[in-house]
């Protein structure tokens, strides 16, 4: 298979060194702009206020606290009937896999890290509990000195202290939980990157982290090792990616009949593509085109020929994985959810493990994870005499203070004093030889594991040390920082290979410190009465913190060039010019962490590195018309299974009148457009009680309006509210529909009991899906209703202009996309970076139904 590549120059010891410092450098920067949301979050914010946001949880008791999987302890919270009238939690944010630190109902917001007990990963939630899983923790500090005080503590920012038992769980009577950072994700980011640059014959001091942003100061704290070659122990995997050798192919067909036989030509391309990389390769996957059944079917192909094992006998080892647990998941589901592949894996004897805590793994397949596995195992036996140890202990241990009106422990015989101690010393030292005899289970369950899926994170803890793999394919790679990637990359051993899929024409990486120097950008022209262009205006935290600035991934453009050039550009004049005379490309500096290792590939070596699926089974034509011209070059088309698909089609759907009725179809049409141009319908910023929560966040109480209208036609008829999602930029926005319509009356068709208005059934709208456009990508609805929001004097529409974004939310509708928005403002904004909203406006005008609102006041 001949690879037509560009050949970028090699890049020097002294850029290498250079790229490794901007982005230890950024990493420092994003760490610490982490902290401060963080901080300022939980410190300025009313806790009433983080409740009403889902972010908090107040007046909780503890109702149990027992022993988990791995060791783990399990507080079990309730809302205690003494404090509340219902047992049922408000609406609330708490997920499976995110971290929350319980805290003195009655602290001190400001005085957050000092009130902070326990950290914790949400193990379970549902109306009702809320169970905590708890871990051991390190020392803080390093080496420093522990007093008597900071002994019985624990850091609410990691969850650290030196012990877990004893007085830490003297848990209060009365606990708020809140959402917290992570920032042991820096750690690892930051240990790979060092990692990453002693393999390539660098030295990257750490101290350079806190020094200031100056050239000088990191010279002097990072020097390239004289004694060796900027490639010292890199594989030819990492020298690849860098530049410094050029990747190479052989022409290879699929080693076996496909499993799916379903697989259109070109997801069997990319595999075949992939499959014959020697070292690397892209499988650039645009919404609705089978990503991840590809990328299912390639982890087949290898394990049923063990393809690209180290040597001859040896079995294929594969580390599969990706930026979020979502996509790992969906992975693993599809792996292990086909009878013909769990017939492969049991004729072939191969092991597939899921890493990573339980608590972020979905229900049904839970049976995969390694602590299942090892629970499960033959050697499980060595474990289970101290667990039921442990239990038994604890069975002895209640919350110090009973909640009132908590009859569970009321009655029963409490542990004071020095003899609670001891048995809490009992518990944690034989929590010890629980992990020490533990560690020898898992070790030979992974020994047994052919795939391994984790997050690129995950890959990085201590189950996965010293392991090398012959295959690692990321999902989601445009979506995972790049230092993130080379966490899984690094355990490739020499001649391995690496897949990585995604689309650089999406999201890119949630990046916070990104947005926070354009927000002080913004400021700053403001003041100068400067227009700002791409200036962010949205601090979204309802759906993983702030939203990315609008300039991004930009690659291979000389460091000192003026031109604003991203990949997606570059990619474009990859298809214009000839890779001969098409100018050499360079390892570039980055200027965000939003720049992606797929899209500095895809920059690096051109479109020759990648294989484009091109069938989409998602959207129909209409949905797809304007992405498809305006992003992928009009290469994309609809599999004939979506391509005509209509909102009329669905069997629940009655249409009010004839089909051929006008009103009819302009409700029903693929594409809708409510136009308020000329209708005063002014966004308006939260109110000052919501603080920084919201802050630069933007809510248009109009367009709700507008949107709970178009529901009641679609419900009427027969629309099932699982089948609709409304989408919208802004966190606020979020705030302002879900407490419109969560609490509206929405009628569905008559019941077929009756004929009368009063027989209608009653659509239960907490069916409807809600929330910010980065929460859906990866998705798809039947309907989906985007809210633009933006509409004001001054024309501006801050992040809004984003592509990736409004790419994202407008190719996740299979039947009807709907849009709620001001065309002059948008269309006329000042502040658009490129024409790609303005088009999009022009375009509405010319392809959808467009209502203009004004007419009808």
């Amino acid at each position: 298979m001949p690879i037509a590549l560009r050949r970028p120059e090699p890049p020097s010891q002294e850029l290498l060194l250079r790229w490794f410092q901007a982005q230890s450098r950024l990493l420092a920067e994003e760490r610490k702009e982490e902290q401060a949301q963080s901080k300022l979050l939980l410190s300025k914010t009313a806790p009433k206020i983080l409740e009403k946001h889902g972010l908090a949880l107040l007046g909780l008791s503890v109702a149990s606290i027992r022993i988990g999987v791995g060791a783990k302890l399990l507080v079990e919270l309730e809302r205690p009937s003494a404090h509340h009238s219902s047992p049922n939690f408000p609406p609330h944010t708490f997920r499976s896999g995110d971290l929350a630190a319980i805290l003195d109902n009655g602290a001190d917001p400001q005085a957050t890290n000092e009130a902070g007990l326990v950290q914790g990963v949400v193990y379970k939630a549902n109306d009702t509990r809320i169970v905590l899983a708890i871990s051991d923790g390190k020392k803080q500090g390093g080496a420093k000195e522990q007093t008597p005080e900071s002994q019985n503590k624990r850091d609410v920012r990691t969850g650290d202290s030196n012990k877990v038992s004893g007085n830490d769980l003297d848990l209060p009577e009365r606990i708020r939980l809140v959402k917290v950072a992570n920032e042991s994700t820096y750690d690892r980011l930051e240990a790979t990157l060092d990692k990453l640059a002693k393999a390539l014959g660098l030295t990257l001091s750490t101290s350079s982290k806190s020094k200031a942003d100056t050239s000088a100061d990191e010279a002097e704290a990072a020097q390239p090792s004289p004694s060796s070659s900027s490639s010292a122990n890199a594989t030819s995997l990492t020298r690849g990616l860098f530049g410094l050798s050029e990747p190479t192919w052989h022409d290879t067909d699929l080693p076996s009949s496909p499993f799916n036989q379903n697989l259109n030509d070109t997801q069997l391309n990319a595999i075949r593509h992939a499959l014959s990389a020697d070292h690397f390769s892209l499988i650039h996957g645009p919404p609705g085109t089978g990503k991840t059944t590809a990328i299912v079917e390639l982890i087949m192909q290898i394990v049923a020929s063990n393809f690209g094992a180290a040597e001859a006998g040896a079995p294929v080892r594969i580390l599969v994985c990706g930026a979020s647990n979502l996509a790992v998941d969906n992975i693993l589901e599809r792996l292990v959810g086909v009878p013909e592949h769990r017939d492969v894996f049991k004729k072939k004897g191969v092991g597939v493990t899921r890493i990573g805590h339980p608590a972020r793994v979905v229900a049904n397949l839970q049976g995969s994870t390694l602590d299942a596995q090892c629970t499960q195992s033959a050697e499980a036996q060595l474990v289970q005499d101290i667990s039921k140890e442990i239990e038994s202990i604890m069975s002895e241990l209640k919350p110090t203070a009973a909640p009132a009106g908590n009859k569970s422990t009321k009655g029963k015989p409490k542990i004071r004093g020095s003899d609670r101690k001891k048995r809490w010393e009992e518990v944690r030292e034989l929590r010890k030889e629980y992990r020490r005899r533990d560690r020898q289970v898992t070790s030979s369950v992974l020994d047994r594991a052919q795939v391994v899926l984790a997050t690129c994170h995950t890959a990085g803890g201590k189950q996965l040390a010293h392991r090398q793999y012959d295959w690692v394919i990321i999902d989601e790679a445009c979506q995972a920082l790049e230092v993130a990637c080379w966490i899984p990359i690094l355990k490739a051993r020499e001649g391995a290979r690496l897949v990585l899929a995604g689309d650089h024409l999406q999201l890119p990486p949630t990046v916070k410190s990104t947005l926070a120097a354009s927000r002080k950008k913004s400021s700053k022209q403001k003041s100068s009465g400067k227009d700002t262009a791409g200036g962010v205006r949205g601090k979204d935290f309802a759906d993983g913190g702030p939203q990315p600035a609008a300039k991004t991934d930009d690659v291979n453009v000389d460091e000192d060039a003026d031109a604003d050039v991203d990949d997606t550009q570059i990619a474009e004049k990859f298809s214009d010019v000839s890779l001969e005379k098409a100018p050499p490309t360079r390892l570039r500096l980055p200027r965000s962490l939003e720049t992606t290792l797929f899209s500095r590939a895809l920059g690096m070596y051109g479109p020759g590195i990648k294989s484009l699926l091109s069938i989409q089974y998602r959207m129909n034509n209409e949905i797809m018309s304007f992405p498809n011209t305006e992003l992928y070059e009009s290469k994309l088309s609809a599999h004939p299974s979506c391509a005509d698909i209509r909102l009329a089609d669905l069997p629940d759907l009655s249409l009010q009148s004839s089909p051929t009725d006008e009103d009819e179809q302009e409700l029903l049409a693929p594409v809708v457009f409510y136009d308020t141009s000329g209708c005063e319908f002014h966004e308006t910023s939260p109110s000052p009680e919501e603080g920084i929560l919201l802050a630069d966040s933007k809510s248009n109480v109009h367009e709700v309006e507008l949107v709970v209208k178009h529901l009641e036609s679609l419900f009427v008829r027969g629309l099932l509210a699982s089948q609709v999602t409304i989408l919208t930029p802004y966190s606020a926005q979020v705030a302002l529909l879900h407490s419109t319509i969560r609490s509206h009356r929405f009628s569905g068709p008559p019941a077929s009991t009756g004929k009368n208005r009063a027989d209608e059934t009653v659509i239960n709208a907490d069916k409807i899906e809600l929330g910010t456009i980065d929460s859906m990508q990866g998705r798809e609805k039947d309907v989906v209703i985007i809210s633009l929001v933006r509409s004001n004097a001054e024309q501006q529409v801050g992040f809004l202009a984003q592509k990736k974004r409004l790419n994202v939310a407008m190719t996740r509708a299979k039947r009807q996309l709907v849009l709620v928005g001001d065309a002059e403002t948008i269309s006329g904004a000042k502040d658009l970076p490129d024409d790609f909203l303005k088009n999009y406006m022009g375009w509405l005008d010319e392809n959808a139904v467009v209502h203009p609102v004004v007419a009808e006041l």
